[in-house]
């Protein structure tokens, strides 16, 4: 085979385990390419921190591609489509590969980009590489008509019964690129993105993903049941971001998993710890294939009942919120550390989540862009996804919204309160009967805490009782009568 075939690295910033680069070699020699396009442009610059670790998985890419003796091609355009048909016409390329993305506005690029090279004469080659499954081999597990799962409990069931793939063989890219003569454009920095380089807590790139991937499986993987729970407990995998940006395989997460727990020595409290973490990893791939069946979710509710009830986009209570200072200590220590780190415990999210939701009457959308501006990770179907479940006008199939009260979730998985002290300084020294509702404390006690630097701490933006039920009488109605 001596003709070129493109690869365009999107959120695939990997050799290994890469089914969709393994494809794609299948028609020809690879001539790797990082395209940074408008829409790619406008999700990395979303803050500093994602960026860095952006550029750090590229740079790391490019090295990779290196000590295979080729190097990353970078290409900048405002549209992928037009820019890929004109690199494919004067490197002589027949075809150009790319795994899928799976938010709304990523799939309508990505079929943009296709329908362009289609039109062009240039075949298109694009192959699902994020999820451990594709939509599709879930889809044929279906017994009923129609494409998709809109609830998870099917969708799990489903897909526990798809086979997994083997890993793809890495030394079929030896020698299978080809670069030669080709120039490109420097790889990205964060001053190309609008931010001045962030210190990063965790590396980004392929080799510090899969350091952190068997960092997680040496032994906080046997724990990961409680981790998920506590919010001040047992370190998770953190591999959120390495896995939007497709540093990991997710397939490979689950060979390791899956391996730890087919150990005979293994005891049960660890095989149960191993499969909810594999659950974790379907949950992922619902909230994908959710996207991809139904792209609309990117801005309207899933649930179409649910365009009957009405969020605002923006409400007192919400800069306050964003800030962590709502009054409620683990909805601000979840907030605080999410400003401070670019991530937040999986739980404290859907708690902050559901404040913003139900307590302020929020819009999932504005939580959405307002989490964004922090997090890390970048991943929008899976944002998405998360928030409408949430907000109850998702793929939660429950007859109503489950509306976190935040002092109840704090006492029963904070109960020494090392979580809110470790984000919320000035109540470092209240005691742990007290920490979670300082102001809910008797008379006498609440004098003692004026002693501390709890007297700084803000007094709650809104009852949580009051507001709970003002939002499910606002929801029988909106769904008793909708518009």
């Amino acid at each position: 085979m001596t003709h070129r075939v493109i690869y365009r690295f999107r959120r695939d910033l990997r050799l290994e385990d890469h089914l969709a680069l393994a494809r794609a070699l299948a028609e020809g020699r690879l001539v790797p390419v990082l395209l940074l396009d408008d829409v790619t442009v406008a999700r990395i610059r979303a803050n500093a921190r994602r960026t860095a670790f952006y550029c750090a998985a590229v740079a790391a890419l490019d090295e990779a591609l290196r000590e295979r003796g080729a190097r990353l091609i970078v290409r900048r355009a405002r549209h992928a489509g037009p820019a890929l048909v004109s690199l494919a016409r004067s490197l002589g390329a027949g075809a150009v590969a790319w795994s899928w993305t799976y938010d709304g506005p990523g799939l309508a690029d990505d079929r943009d980009a296709v329908q362009a090279l289609e039109e062009a004469g240039i075949r298109a080659l694009v192959s699902h590489d994020a999820p451990v499954l594709s939509p599709e081999e879930v889809d044929l597990q279906r017994h009923a008509a129609g494409e998709g799962y809109r609830a998870f409990a099917p969708f799990y069931a489903a897909w526990r019964r798809v086979a997994l793939a083997g890993a793809a063989n890495d030394r079929l890219l030896d020698g299978a690129f080809d670069v030669a003569g080709i120039e490109g454009e420097a790889l990205p920095t964060s001053h190309d993105f609008g931010h001045e380089p962030a210190a990063l807590e965790f590396a980004g790139g392929a080799p510090a993903a899969a350091s952190r991937l068997a960092a997680f499986l040496a032994y906080p993987a046997r724990e990961y049941t409680i981790a998920r729970r506590l919010f001040a407990g047992p370190s998770t995998a953190h591999l959120g971001p390495d896995l939007a940006l497709g540093a990991i395989s997710a397939r490979c997460v689950v060979r390791e998993l899956r391996a730890l727990a087919g150990r005979p020595y293994a005891v049960v409290e660890e095989r149960h710890s191993y499969a909810e973490a594999e659950r974790s990893l379907a949950l992922r791939d619902f909230f994908l294939q959710l996207s991809w069946h139904w792209p609309r979710t990117h801005e309207r509710p899933l649930q179409e009942k649910a365009t009957a009830l009405r969020f605002a986009e923006d409400a007192v209570g919400v800069g306050a919120w964003e800030h962590g200072m709502t009054g409620y200590p683990l909805v601000d220590a979840a907030m605080r550390e999410l400003r401070a780190r670019g991530w937040m415990h999986p739980k404290a999210r859907a708690v902050a989540a559901s404040f913003l939701c139900f307590d302020l009457g929020v819009s999932w959308r504005r939580g959405r862009e307002i989490f964004d501006r922090y997090l890390i990770e970048d991943d929008a179907a899976l944002a998405t996804g998360n928030w409408q479940w949430i907000a109850g006008v998702g793929a939660d199939m429950a007859q109503y919204p489950r509306i976190y009260n935040p002092v109840r979730q704090a006492r029963t998985f904070d109960p020494e309160g090392r979580y809110v002290r470790q984000w919320v300084p000035e109540l470092a020294s209240v005691p742990a009967h007290a920490i979670h509702a300082p102001l809910d404390a008797p008379p006498r006690a609440q004098m003692e805490l004026a002693l501390f630097e709890a007297a700084r701490y803000p007094r709650p933006v809104v009852d949580h009782g009051a507001a709970a039920r003002a939002f499910l009488a606002r929801y029988r109605a909106a769904l008793s009568h909708p518009t």
